[in-house]
């Protein structure tokens, strides 16, 4: 984990398909999922989506439950579908970011570690945690993805 920053997220617009991690657990299963049916019919549809993939979380309120969402930027022209949502992630004034290199094995424990440091130096969770993917072709162990928390 690298060093953690403060900055803006910019709003995107993005192609997003969404599943449910039973009881907050086993995410990367949620992923596997919804992940290929989302490429695969942005594919078939050959609408302009581009890297990277942005993932986001949403606790489900009076469960354990975790909302997963899978997404790509959409193009100048989104297009609605049976098969994705249009999704407007919203701007974020203040978000605590930090950069994971790695396997996606570590990647809870990189969060864990990322949390507990943000409330150290004093910040306050508001709003979903998001992982941007911005190296992930090839070995996990060469992946880059940043993780974003927006902050109050």
């Amino acid at each position: 984990m690298s060093a953690i920053e403060y900055r803006r997220l910019e709003p995107v617009t993005v192609y997003a398909a969404t599943g449910i991690a039973p009881g907050g657990a086993d995410v990367p299963a949620a992923i596997d999922l919804i992940l290929p049916p989302l490429h695969d019919a942005l594919e078939a549809a050959g609408v302009d989506y581009r890297e990277p993939g942005t993932f986001w979380y949403e606790p489900i309120e009076g469960t354990e439950d975790l909302r997963v969402w899978v997404s790509w930027p959409a193009g100048d022209d989104p297009v609605p579908s049976d098969a994705w949502q249009v999704v407007e992630l919203p701007a974020v004034e203040r978000a605590a970011v930090t950069t994971y290199r790695g396997e996606m094995s570590g990647i809870g424990a990189a969060w864990g570690l990322f949390m507990q440091a943000v409330v150290a130096e004093g910040g306050a969770f508001s709003g979903p945690s998001r992982e941007v993917y911005l190296q992930a072709d090839g070995p996990q162990s060469t992946w880059v993805t940043e993780l974003q928390q927006p902050l109050a």
